[in-house]
């Protein structure tokens, strides 16, 4: 039988890509990072890690002789003296001290394929949970209505913006309004960058819009970009009434209808968009 370790954040993509995984007949085994996973796991095999525990984590994983590893879920990096590094995430951390997040989770994923142990992106077992193209929601489910003149300018001044960024390994999402940017996701992640951006936004300043996109060179197995029913929540406590985000490279925390239902109790315009280039 296949085997598949789960390294499991916070929210219910972790137990999602579980119940996939054992459809498809994966024997799994989840290993939740203390104090971040919230999801229940009671139905599966399970074994806590901790985030500076990377030694025990990769003997767990061989010891159970698995070969394939999803990490999914969020997960909130402490300080390096909170994160308590056992001998070989102590060795690691000279090497990524100076790296932004997707070289610390190349690093990670070069030790655990030290060891037969390949990392693979969630959305294998999630195929149908990825952004569509094109307009998901626009007031009617099924509405292809046509994106303003305005509206398009707003999400490419979004987009550039974010193209930019990324090749310095900053932010997967900016808030966009009449040409200027207003927010541009750091540590906090897109929820917190919404929440602050608030009083921010001019009610009278024209179409403002939230753009999330994968880093250019971004590694999808590693860290895939998540959006949710929160997000839609928060954008439209914020006045937010416009949110483009990239087809294809970001994973959708909830199922299509749920999204849809979410923008029509919110009365949000989300638009599945995709940048000419990517790698």
């Amino acid at each position: 039988m296949k085997r598949l370790a789960i390294i499991a954040g916070k929210g219910h993509l972790p137990i999602d890509v579980a119940k996939t995984a054992t459809a498809d007949g994966y024997d799994v085994l989840v290993l939740p990072i203390e104090g971040q996973a919230d999801a229940d796991f009671t139905s599966y095999q399970t074994n806590s890690i901790r985030l500076g525990g990377i030694g025990k984590t990769r003997l767990i994983i061989t010891q159970h002789g698995i070969e394939e590893l999803v990490m999914v879920g969020k997960v909130a990096w402490p300080s390096i003296a909170a994160l308590r590094p056992d001998f070989d995430a102590a060795k690691l951390l000279g090497k990524m001290i100076t790296k932004g997040d997707d070289n610390v989770l190349r690093l990670v994923a070069a030790y655990f394929a030290e060891k037969g142990i390949e990392t693979i992106a969630p959305d294998r077992f999630l195929p149908d949970r990825k952004m569509p193209l094109g307009v998901v929601y626009s007031g009617i489910i099924g509405d292809q209505r046509a994106i303003s003149p305005e509206e398009e300018g707003t999400i490419a001044c979004g987009v550039s913006v974010l193209a930019a960024l990324g090749k310095h390994d900053v932010g997967q999402s900016v808030i966009v309004q009449n040409g200027r940017v207003i927010a541009i996701e750091a540590a906090e992640g897109s929820d917190e960058m919404i929440a602050r951006s608030a009083t921010l936004l001019d009610p009278d300043g024209g179409v403002a819009c939230f753009v999330k996109m994968a880093k250019s060179a971004q590694d999808l197995r590693l860290d895939m970009p998540v959006f949710g029913g929160d997000t839609i929540r928060f954008a439209a406590t914020a006045g937010l009434s416009l949110l483009a985000v990239e087809a294809e490279t970001v994973l959708l925390a909830d199922d299509l209808a749920s999204i849809r239902a979410a923008c029509a109790a919110h009365n949000i315009t989300l638009i599945g968009i995709e940048r000419q280039g990517r790698p």
